[in-house]
């Protein structure tokens, strides 16, 4: 399974650490550096992180792909994740590296089959993926929960 980050902060380099260990997993708008300095600095909550032991039993290494090119063909991916503030009317996404600009090119050649997670369903994001394979974050009440708790904590 391909997963691709687009954006995001830096509780998605936590997401793709998990993930990495049993699916393919890439990043635009994160660099090496910031994914490193991060799992390092945080690695002793590493079991508290997605409480999924299929997941975090795996011995497999963490390998992450980051992506420079943002004209990609998303019918390559399985799982695409959006930013928790999902994009805007610009097509654009926030990044630890700032604001990217995504080309309308991206969402023409969408495999039927892909997900699309998101925080934020924008009017922009609906005209751009259909509705069915659309999933929001916030829609779960844990997660939102938990994302009001995290937002919360950063801001005090």
């Amino acid at each position: 399974m391909n997963i691709l980050f687009l954006g995001g902060d830096k509780r998605y380099i936590y997401m793709a650490k998990a993930l990495s260990k049993k699916y393919h997993v890439y990043m635009i708008g994160f660099n090496y550096s910031e994914f490193s300095q991060n799992l390092d600095a945080h690695m002793e909550n590493e079991n508290n992180f997605l409480n999924n032991n299929d997941i975090n039993s795996s011995n497999k290494s963490i390998e992450v792909e980051f992506l420079n090119d943002i004209n990609i063909d998303l019918s390559n991916y399985d799982v695409v994740i959006f930013p928790i503030s999902g994009i805007n009317d610009n097509l654009e996404i926030k990044s630890p590296q700032g604001m990217i600009n995504l080309s309308k090119n991206i969402f023409e050649n969408i495999n039927k089959n892909t997900k699309f997670f998101t925080g934020l369903k924008s009017k922009r994001l609906l005209e751009l993926i259909p509705k069915e394979q659309l999933i929001s974050f916030l829609d779960y009440d844990e997660v939102k929960k938990e994302n009001d708790f995290l937002t919360i904590e950063r801001c005090s």
